[in-house]
């Protein structure tokens, strides 16, 4: 792991200099950070910076041969912080000049980054089966300095349909620290878990009252089951998007709202478009689906200043923002919509899949009972204390109540869109929908605790406004130790026992060897590893039976390929018989590792070692690498 080593020190530097720098220049550069409190400000340099990466990558793409190499972005990084040094010479005084309730607020977000860090200390390695290609694409965009169109050399799968906007950041991080791929992209994603409540805290304390965005802060990262639970997923891009996507609708709204306040200039509306502009094209380029997610939002605020402009007869001085953003945001997603678009209206794999597997798949990828709402969603009693505080919300007329409570219902019914059997309206489905309503219920409790505290201070109760903030503080006590518990060790493949066996293959095994490792199918043709075997090609670039997760974007032939290795390795499960057919496919070595199949009977050395030309080539801690050879 990375704990107390030179290493952890310079990816938290490096995670520290590009979180901060560039949002702080683009801050200075516009004169933006004027008219936000000083924590605002912060969130508000951290979303800008993340947002500057998928951005910056993907427009690189336009410029054939160039790279964005560790020099350029150490020299890019260097110059935003030299010019917000300049620009804000004199001011940055009033940057740290947070009051109590910002205090508390950063000492939460410190100990929400605790509890995410705490896991690394024992999982060092990347959990479940998506972690793969986000490690292998790091590594990818960190050794080119670009973002990559295939994962080749590890598998011949194009990634046009693919959103690469987060391995712009974790290859960055990768880049500026050395570290290795999977640590570059544990720590950043974990940094981005501890931080995906920003967006909440920014729009509650603008829009309602900073108590409600302190419990909106706490309610997110650590009362919550999610986003902390992610870490056992993978879920990474999803992650990525949802920590700008809020900032991204804020400053939209703004942009949207500046009808109603004097005009503050032209230079400083254009600026201030650009950087709303930036940050929704960043969510869209670091997931497609959240940037849907987030369109319900968009068109209720669009909506909403529109009707109210046109009431005053200022409605050009909404149309003109909408108009130039929109122009703005399109071109900067530029470079990846028009492939996006293609394979999104082209029939889905589920299509071309036979009656009974398009069944089981629908069932599994569309369908999810009502049981996991709390799995997924949260803990019973905190979905309870959600839905009270969204009636309260709309008992006292809350506009950004009432306008959660739309969002919900509009995130479920992309959930439920399936049930139509129209292909085009199945943007996502119900489980990427459940395992994002912590942010809503962020929104609808942060709401609640601040109406709460009006109804107190109106009866003349000013000592609820301490109680409420210790409240707050005791609740985060007590439950960062259950975020910190937040593992299944299932899903995290890699143990050490595994490191070692992974430098045996490199050093005494050809480069072109196949090897069989333990699998499990999600889908009917979507395939994965189930324990360290899996990461064989990252470690050593040999290949396997099972492939990466985005397999279904392969050509038919190689998915067909790798759906037949898998079939024929879980055959082998139950039948020593299969060694033969594996053994005609070309698979030379048998890697049964320490975490072995959770899904099955798995791989077993003790009876595979008694079959005619197999050997075992290495045995230690619990894991075995058997050799074929021939009968």
């Amino acid at each position: 792991g990375l704990v107390l080593s030179m290493d952890a020190v310079r990816v938290a530097l490096a995670l520290a200099v590009t979180l901060t720098l560039p949002g702080w220049a683009l801050l200075a550069a516009g004169g933006q950070w004027r008219g936000w409190a000083p924590l605002q400000r912060w969130c508000l340099a951290v979303c800008l910076s993340l947002a500057v990466y998928p951005v910056l990558f993907y427009g690189a793409r336009l410029a054939p041969g160039l790279t964005l190499g560790p020099l350029k972005l150490g020299v890019m990084l260097a110059a935003c912080g030299l010019w917000a040094l300049w620009r804000l010479r004199g001011q940055w005084r009033a940057q740290v000049a947070f009051d109590r309730l910002e205090c508390l607020a950063l000492g939460l977000v410190a100990l929400t980054l605790v509890t995410r860090f705490w896991i690394v200390r024992t999982e060092a390695y990347p959990a479940w089966s998506d972690s793969l290609h986000h490690t292998l694409l790091t590594a990818l965009t960190a050794a080119q300095g670009r973002l990559p169109h295939t994962l080749e050399p590890y598998f011949p799968i194009p990634l046009a349909q693919y959103h690469l906007g987060l391995y712009a950041f974790t290859g960055s991080v990768q880049m500026l620290s050395g570290a290795p791929a999977h640590s570059a992209l544990l720590w950043s994603a974990q940094a981005l878990n501890g931080l995906c409540g920003l967006g909440v805290y920014l729009v509650l304390d603008r829009k309602v009252g900073r108590l409600g965005a302190l419990t909106g802060l706490v309610v997110i990262g650590l009362l919550s089951r999610m986003p902390a639970w992610y870490v056992n997923w993978g879920r990474y891009t999803q992650l990525a998007g949802q920590t700008l996507m809020l900032a991204a609708w804020l400053l939209t709204w703004e942009a949207l709202s500046a009808w109603r306040r004097p005009p503050p200039g032209e230079r400083a509306t254009v600026w201030l478009w650009g950087l709303a502009a930036l940050l929704t094209a960043a969510t869209f380029l670091l997931h497609f689906r959240v940037a849907v997610f987030a369109a319900p939002l968009y068109l209720a605020v669009g909506a909403w200043e529109l009707w109210h402009a046109r009431r005053a007869g200022q409605t050009r001085r909404v149309l003109v923002p909408v108009v130039g953003m929109g122009a703005l945001t399109l071109l900067l997603v530029g470079p990846v919509l028009p492939e996006a678009m293609t394979v999104y209206l082209s029939p889905s794999a589920m299509a071309h899949l036979p009656a009974d597997q398009a069944t089981q798949a629908r069932a599994t990828y569309f369908e999810f009972p009502l049981s996991s709402v709390e799995a997924l969603a949260g803990p019973v009693w905190l979905v309870v204390l959600s839905a009270l505080a969204a009636l309260l919300g709309v008992w006292r007329r809350s506009r950004l109540a009432l306008l959660t409570v739309g969002w919900v219902l509009a995130l479920l019914a992309l959930g439920y869109a399936y049930l139509l059997n129209v292909p085009v309206l199945n943007l996502t489905n119900l489980g990427a929908v459940l395992i994002m309503l912590y942010l809503p219920m962020g929104f609808l409790l942060g709401a609640a605790v601040q109406a709460l505290m009006a109804l107190a201070l109106a009866r003349g109760w000013r000592w609820a406004r301490g109680a409420a903030s210790a409240l707050v503080v005791a609740a985060a006590l007590l439950m960062a130790p259950l975020r910190v518990s937040a593992v299944e060790p299932f899903r995290f493949f890699v143990t050490p026992a595994d490191v070692p066996a992974m430098a045996w293959i490199s050093e005494y095994t050809p480069p072109d060897a196949l090897f069989a490792v333990n699998t499990t199918f999600w889908l009917p043709r979507a395939p994965h590893g189930t324990d360290a075997g899996y990461w064989i090609p990252y470690f050593t670039g040999r290949s396997t039976t099972a492939s990466a997760m985005l397999l279904a974007q392969g050509q038919p032939n190689y998915v067909d390929e790798i759906v037949t290795l898998s079939h024929a390795e879980e055959r082998l499960e139950n039948d020593p018989a299969a060694l033969e057919e594996l053994r005609a496919i070309g698979v030379d070595y048998i890697y049964i590792g320490a975490r072995g199949d959770f899904s099955g009977p798995g791989l077993e050395a003790a009876t595979l070692r008694e079959e005619p030309g197999v050997r075992v080539v290495y045995e230690q801690a619990g894991l075995t690498i058997l050799a074929l050879g021939s009968r």
